[in-house]
């Protein structure tokens, strides 16, 4: 299986190093996003504030994506019962 068109052109991923951000106000109900460590201390605000106004917009789980064919975005392990790793 060859790689999608625009991932053909010899180019290499790049690391980006992120910090976890919590948009919930509510304790018992996380909602993380990963955002870049490289941001100013005014950019990294001004998009936590953007991202916390418009959290609304953003589906935290399965439940909240109505229609949405889980064969696309889950995936099983076919193992064997009783099978264990080899260590």
């Amino acid at each position: 299986m060859m790689a999608p068109r625009h991932m053909q052109d010899g180019s290499t991923a790049v690391a980006e190093w992120l910090e976890t951000v919590n948009l919930s106000d509510d304790p018992f109900a996380p909602r993380p996003i990963s955002i870049s460590v490289h941001l100013t201390n005014g950019k990294k605000e001004a998009l936590v504030s953007l991202l916390r106004e418009f959290r609304d917009v953003f589906a935290w789980s399965y439940e909240e994506m109505p229609g949405l064919n889980l064969n696309l975005v889950s995936h099983t392990l076919d193992i064997e019962l009783g099978t264990k790793p080899d260590v």
